[in-house]
């Protein structure tokens, strides 16, 4: 995902009528029966298209499973830059973002089908080989953190290092209560998230200026005796 082939980028950003309709039926049909079980063919049939069209446009099964793929990350992207140009303020834009982040991963269709019903296809590239994923995802994040807190001023190296950090740690975050939701956090409202977002996430990315943190110049303690 990287480097993904470029006639497959090609129909995800820039796609003509007939790869619109396939994305948008591949993804359809995978969130009916999954991905291990759809055929080629049952795409074409769920598209309304000869098998010829889709074949033109992608060769084989992978291509067009890493085409929804992309489409879908394209989509978040795209809806998350939406929802943080939505505020006014700093703190309003993390927020918003968050509320989109939460609500994308909860309603998205196809990630908790799969995750039901073949995690092993899904697992993979969400845990141990989730690196591409994660460097993507915190390179954007502490791009938009920059914006946001520099606007046109650069950042110091000990600034960006701090938003590289938060931009990881959030994108664990997600990734987290993507794979696991299940959680005693209320998250169950716009207005629980809201709050979640002001009292946990923008104190992580404000709270700290850049400069080095002051040392505690009491002496350490011993451990205590275990006898």
């Amino acid at each position: 995902m990287v480097e993904p082939d470029p006639a497959v980028l090609a129909q995800v950003l820039e796609p003509d009528e007939i790869a619109t309709r396939v994305l948008r039926g591949a993804r359809e049909q995978f969130e009916l029966v999954g991905i291990r079980r759809t055929t080629m063919e049952d795409v074409a049939r769920h598209c309304g298209i000869a098998r010829a069209s889709l074949y033109r446009r992608f060769p084989a099964k992978s291509q067009l499973v890493d085409a929804v793929v992309l489409a879908e990350v394209r989509r978040y992207f795209d809806g998350s830059t939406r929802a943080h140009e939505s505020g006014r303020t700093v703190a309003e834009k993390i927020v918003n973002g968050t509320v989109f982040n939460v609500g994308f991963l909860r309603e998205h269709t196809l990630l908790q089908k799969l995750l039901r019903t073949e995690p092993e296809t899904l697992l993979p590239g969400l845990t141990v080989g989730a690196a591409a994923l994660l460097d993507l995802a915190t390179y954007r994040g502490a791009a938009q953190l920059v914006e946001l807190l520099h606007g046109e001023q650069t950042p110091t190296p000990a600034q960006q290092r701090h938003l590289r950090t938060v931009a990881e740690l959030h994108t664990r975050l997600t990734l987290s209560f993507a794979l696991t939701p299940h959680t005693s956090i209320d998250l169950d409202t716009v207005d629980a998230i809201r709050i979640f977002a002001n009292t946990y996430l923008i104190p992580s990315i404000t709270a700290y200026d850049g400069r080095p943190p002051e040392l505690d110049d009491a002496p350490v303690r011993p451990a205590p005796d275990s006898k």
